[in-house]
Order: structure tokens, then sequence, then C-alpha cells
């Protein structure tokens, strides 16, 4: 034993003096490296030792590094693979003891030492290192480390006794690591949750994601003590990574520079969900050194992390150039652990600007508006009110909302000098349009209609009730009305001037007449005729809707209305080819009627159905009495008509069928309006009035007339008028 202790000394009372040396250094040292030196330094005055190290291993005990020795090392050799040094491993694995005499000897003797040790044997050999004692650090049943002593020059050995207290020493060594690295962890996590919090805070601090951007990556370089780093996030639209923020030095860089899929280490990263660690990004071609030289920087090394949410990488965090020594596995887990929450700030914040824009646009264009719109929840209680709102129901927009909206309509009836249905809307229409005529603050007409809110899932969450101003379309109807019966009225003399004036010069008065002159005539006659006709029409409709067309009424029979509509257009129907049937029931009752109103009715369904049916087809006029209620019946001839919009009562329906065309359904309402027609690919003259007539001539007889139509099937118009009175 060429080193040892002192003659006099007493190795007992060295034992016990290092051991409390050992305390207290654990109980005072601040800091791990701290702690590592104080107990390395009463190893050595207990063993009389000139170099000891501290070995520490990686969590999953992989890999194995020298994290301190005495006397102190600026640079530390690079960490290496247990599995690399077989008796390394063996150390760890058995929790022996292990000494080696001399070093250089017995390693050169060994076999299967391992390649990471045949490379560390320059370095024993500059160190002059003779003799090692290896000692397992043990803590909660687990190998942290290695304790290593060694001699110089000269081989050391070891007795019994110190081996012992080593270990016992080396125990409490263990013990303390684990400790402080609890104390680290706590304190790491600490942090983590401080820069969490920051983040969280920043992200509801502010409303622009850019800034957001900014003070994510702010405290990310500053957690991680790093020059640079970017966050780039996913556009799934285009499949590409875009630059959102680079942050060097508190200088924003490449913002709006996009990656295309599979470029890189940020895509590598983005597709396999799992961080990378680059620390020689020079000689990496993965690294996008090009992108770095745009703005003149080199990247030494790089750790990048994706961003994942609910199983999708929204996005790469990315740092650049850590300040001192290299990124590791324990950050890449720190920064992989706070990458979803980061991720899920991003995302709320993102989600509060869409629907802060959207109620923002929302807002904009309720406000716009000249339609007065009021929204009301399922409690009938409105929630949204815009200005027009509160200016046609004289109060301020706030005053509104809480309000129930049935409380509103009545409020706003009851300042209505007339309500009424609008007149191309069938009263049994389910959906509700209201005219209103107010006379204060300003004489104004309003149309009210509801609309069901629904949301996403199509369940309703509401209504909304709409308020359109349509005094000036109401004042130009009315101007167009005046206009035209103005027009009408007046065109009827000169008509009937014309038609005169033909009919004496066909009968000579003017002198002879050729055959050719004649048949000229004729025509010119014809012509003026339909025009007269077209004329009468447009006064009896204006009449009609007025109310001021007094009607008729006569005993008729249903028989005798049918010859004499059908005794005027046999010869249009034999131009076209169509045959004219009947179908009429047997005991047709007398019918109280304007004759000439229900004629000419019956005329213009019959002319429509000549006009639009094919050549060789059939054109059916029927006739029967239905009589609706507990004993309801009609006759089978009848039974494809659609009766259910008739009142209870007893009623003389007729009936047109052709083969045509058809009707889509949604015109079968706009046919009836003035100069409504619907496009075919044929082409049929008329000028849109004649079933507007037959509708408002019915109505005044208090009957009903309606469509059944399929598009491609034939049409039937079918006439209802009451023999009795219908019940309510």
């Amino acid at each position: 034993m060429t080193q040892g202790h002192p003659p006099h000394a007493d190795y007992g009372d060295l034992r016990t003096e290092a051991l409390l040396r050992i305390t207290d250094a654990i109980e005072t040292a601040a800091t791990l490296d701290e702690l590592l030196m104080l107990g390395l330094n009463e190893f050595a005055r207990l063993l009389d030792l000139s170099n000891s190290g501290v070995m520490l291993l990686s969590d999953d005990g992989a890999y194995a590094r020298l994290v301190n020795t005495s006397p102190p090392r600026a640079v530390f050799p690079p960490p290496f693979r247990v599995a690399e040094t077989n008796f390394i491993r063996r150390v760890i694995a058995e929790r022996t003891t292990l000494y080696l005499a001399d070093v250089r000897s017995e390693l050169a003797e060994r076999t299967g030492v391992g390649s990471t040790l045949n490379s560390l044997l320059p370095l024993l050999s500059n160190e002059q290192i003779c003799s090692l004692l290896l000692l397992p650090l043990v803590a909660q049943d687990r190998c942290i480390g290695l304790l290593i002593f060694a001699s110089v020059v000269q081989p050391r050995s070891f007795s019994p006794a110190e081996t012992a207290q080593a270990r016992l020493l080396a125990g409490q060594l263990a013990a303390a690591i684990t400790s402080f690295r609890i104390t680290e962890e706590a304190q790491r996590r600490a942090a983590e949750l401080a820069t969490l919090n920051d983040i969280a805070t920043a992200v509801t601090s502010s409303l622009n994601t850019h800034e957001v951007y900014h003070m994510v990556m702010e405290k990310i370089n500053e957690f991680f003590q790093v020059d640079a780093g970017s966050l780039l996030m996913r556009d799934s639209e285009r499949d590409e990574l875009v630059f959102v923020m680079t942050l060097e030095a508190g200088e924003e860089k490449l913002f709006g520079l996009r990656i295309p899929r599979g470029r890189g280490v940020v895509w590598s990263v983005a597709e396999q969900q799992h961080y990378e660690i680059v620390n020689d990004a020079v000689n990496d071609p993965r690294v996008l050194q090009d992108i770095s030289a745009t703005v003149g920087y080199v990247t030494r090394n790089l750790l990048c992390v994706p961003i994942v949410v609910k199983d999708h990488t929204i996005g790469v965090i990315e740092l650049i150039n850590k300040r001192t020594g290299s990124f590791t596995e324990d950050e890449a887990r720190r920064l992989t652990r706070m990458a979803p929450t980061i991720g899920v700030a991003i995302e709320n914040a993102h989600l509060f600007q869409t629907v802060t824009t959207v109620r923002d646009r929302l807002k904009a264009i309720l406000d716009s508006t000249n339609d007065a719109i009021l929204m009301a929840n399922m409690d009938n209680i409105v929630v949204t009110a815009n200005p027009a709102a509160a200016r046609l129901f004289l109060v301020p927009r706030e005053a509104l909302l809480g309000l129930p909206l049935a409380e509103l309509l009545n409020a706003l009836r009851t300042r209505s000098a007339s309500t009424g249905i609008p007149s191309w809307l069938n009263s049994d229409n389910a959906q509700q349009v209201l005219d209103l005529e107010l006379a204060m603050p300003q004489r104004r007409f309003i149309r009210h209609y509801m609309l069901t809110v629904r949301d996403a899932q199509a369940t309703e969450i509401g209504c909304l009730a709409i308020f359109q101003d349509i005094s000036q379309e109401r004042e130009l109807h009315q101007l167009r009305e005046d206009y035209t019966g103005m027009l009408v009225h007046d065109l009827r003399a000169p008509l009937t001037a014309i038609m005169n004036g033909i009919m004496m010069v066909k009968r000579g008065l003017g002198g002879p007449v050729t055959e050719q002159q004649h048949e000229l005539l004729s025509i010119a006659h014809q012509g003026s005729q339909s025009m007269l006709e077209m004329v009468n029409t447009l006064l009896d409709i204006a009449k009609l809707e007025q109310g001021h067309l007094a009607l008729e009424r006569e005993p008729i029979s249903p028989y005798e209305l049918v010859d004499q509509s059908l005794e005027r257009l046999r010869n249009s129907a034999q131009a076209h080819r169509v045959a004219l049937q009947q179908d009429l029931a047997v005991g047709l009752p007398l019918i109280e009627a304007d004759r000439n109103k229900l004629i000419r009715v019956l005329q213009n369904l019959l002319d429509n159905a000549i006009k639009f049916s094919p050549s060789d087809n059939t054109v059916t006029i029927g006739a029967t009495v239905a009589q609706l209620g507990n004993d309801y019946h009609h006759n089978s001839s009848s039974d494809s008509i659609d009766l259910q919009r008739l009142a209870h009562g007893q009623w003389l329906l007729f009936w047109v069928r052709d083969h045509g065309p058809g009707i889509p359904v949604q015109y079968h309402e706009r046919i009836f309006e003035k100069f409504g027609q619907v496009g075919s690919g044929r082409k049929v003259r008329g000028t849109g009035l004649g079933l507007t007539f037959c509708k408002l001539a019915i109505e005044t007889h208090g009957g009903r007339i309606w469509v059944q139509s399929t598009e491609g099937a034939g049409s039937t118009f079918v006439v209802a008028l009451a023999l009795t009175a219908p019940s309510a």
C-alpha cells in the first residue's frame, strides 16, 4: 500500500468525521454539482486519494456520463452507451464493487471490455491512472450511477474496511443525489408550469394571433436558453408548414415562409409525431441551412418538437442553437410535455378570434340592414335586436332585450291602422307573413314574417322576426296599377273605333272589297278583338282586386256552363289535334253564379290545356258534387282530386285535366299571379293574365281554385264552388 493514512491517525475517528462532513454537505449544498464536489472532497480526505469522480446514468439507464471530478475538470468526455462497456455494465447490473489494481494491464488482458473503454485507454494513460475502484450508487432499489476512485502514477489497494466505508458513504451520497434530482425536477416542473401559465395569460390577454405567437416563442426561448426559436403551423389545405413566428434576440424573421411536405426535420417531426435532436446541424442534410442563410444565420444544433392536439399535428416548435452545450433528451421531453398545452392555447386563441370575427361580422350585418330584426330563444324571449328594430318599436335597442316576442308583436299590431295577408300568399300557408300599415310617427307599410333558427345539427334554437319596410314597394305598385288602369281604360275607345271601322270596310261601305282584302281585314279584326279581350281582362282584374266588380248571379246548370265553354274552343282543339272529352256526374244541381264570369274561367282553363297538350292527346273537363264532413263522399271520377284544402260542406267541383309537360311544385302559386308564367321547352302565346282572372273571379264567388301537377305528368286545374255555406 503505497498510499494511506498517517500512522498516528485513528481511522475510526476519520471515518466518523468524514461521515459527519458528508452529512453536513448534504444538508448545506445548494446544487447537485456543489454536493458532488463536497462529497468527492470528503472521500479524498478519508481515503487519501488524489483523483475521484461521479458518473450518472440517464433515466432509462442506457447512457452514462461523467458529471463531476476531483480535482475539477473543465471539459468532460461525451456520454457513452452502457452496453458498450461490459464490466461497467456488470457493476451496474450486479450492484457490486469492482477493483482494478493495474488499469492498463488488466484492461489489456481482459476480453470484451467494449469499444468505448478501448477508446478511453489513451485518456487513462494521459491522466497516469494506475488503479480504479468502481462502486455502484444505489438509491430506492435503483442504480443511478457509479462512484470512481483512482490512484495516479503508482497502484493503490483498498482494504475491506475502506471499501465497506466507501460503500456506506456512497449509499448516503446516492440518496442525496436522488433527493436533489427530485427537487430539481420539481423546480423544472414548476418552471414549466410558470412558463405555460405565462403563455396562457399571454393568449387570453390578446386577440391578435401574431402577438400570441410572439409571446409564446419569447417565453420558450427564455425557458430553454436558446438563441432563436420558430413556431410553424400546419396549413391543411395546401399541406405545408408555415413560419408564423421566428424570434432571434427579440427580432421577428421568416414570417410567412412555407415548407412543402417532406422537406426538413420539421416535416419529419410533424409526420412521425416524435421529437428530434440534431446536435451537428452543419453536417445533417435534413437541416434547411438555406433558410437560415436568408437571414444571415448559422444553425449549429436544434431541437424540434411536434404540437399534437387530439392526435393531429397542428404545428411544430423548433429551438435553435442552445447557448451552453447541446440539447439533451431531458429538454426534448420537457418541451414535448409543454407542446400540447401550448397547442391547445393556440387553438383556443384561433377559435376565440374566429368566434369574435364572426360575431363582429354578424353585428355589422344586422346594424347595416334597413330591415328590423329580432331574434328570440326557445322561450320566446328576445336575445338580439338591431338598430332598425329599435326605431320600429320606438325604444332603445337595449330595452328590447329580455322582452317576450309575443308582447312586442301585439304592441305593433295595436299601433297598426290595418293588417292583412299579402295577396300572393294563401291563408293556409305555413309561413307566417303579415302586412301592417303604421300611421305613427309616419305612415308606412311593414311586412312581417317569422323564420326558424337552427344550429349546425339542424336543432331548432329559436326564431327570427323580420320586419321589412315595403312602403316604397307599395307606392310603386300603386303607381303602376293606377297607370296601367288608366292606360287600359283609355285603350278601349280607340280599339272599339278600329274594330267598327274594320267591320264597315268589310261590309263594303267604303267601296268594293276584294277577297284578299277581306282576308286581311279579318286578321286585323281578330287581332283587335284579342287586344280588346286583354284590355277587358285587365279592367276586370283591377275591379276584382278592388272589390268593385259586381256579380250578376242567376241559377245556372253546370251542364250548360260546360257546353258553352266547349263551343268556342272546338275549332282551336281541332287545329291542335287535341280531343275534348267530358266527364260529368249525373244529377248536378243548379248553382247561383255569374254565367259570363264562370264561362270565361272554364274557357281560360280549357284554352291553356289545349295549348300545352301534345298533339293526338285528350283534354278532359269534368264536374261532380263533393260532400265534405263526417259523411264525406264524392263521385269516383274525381278520386284523384285533393280536397283537403276545402272546408266541410257541399261543393260543386269542375276540373280540367291535360297530359302536358306539367308544372313544377314551386310554380303552383306563382302561375295565378299577374303575368306569371312557367318557362317550358315550347313557346306558347299568352299574356299571363288568364289564371289571375280565374283566381279572382272564383274567389269573388266564395270558391277556391288550385292546380295539381307533377312535372312531366300533366296538370289538373280544380274549381270548387260552395253549394252550401261552408262551415268554419
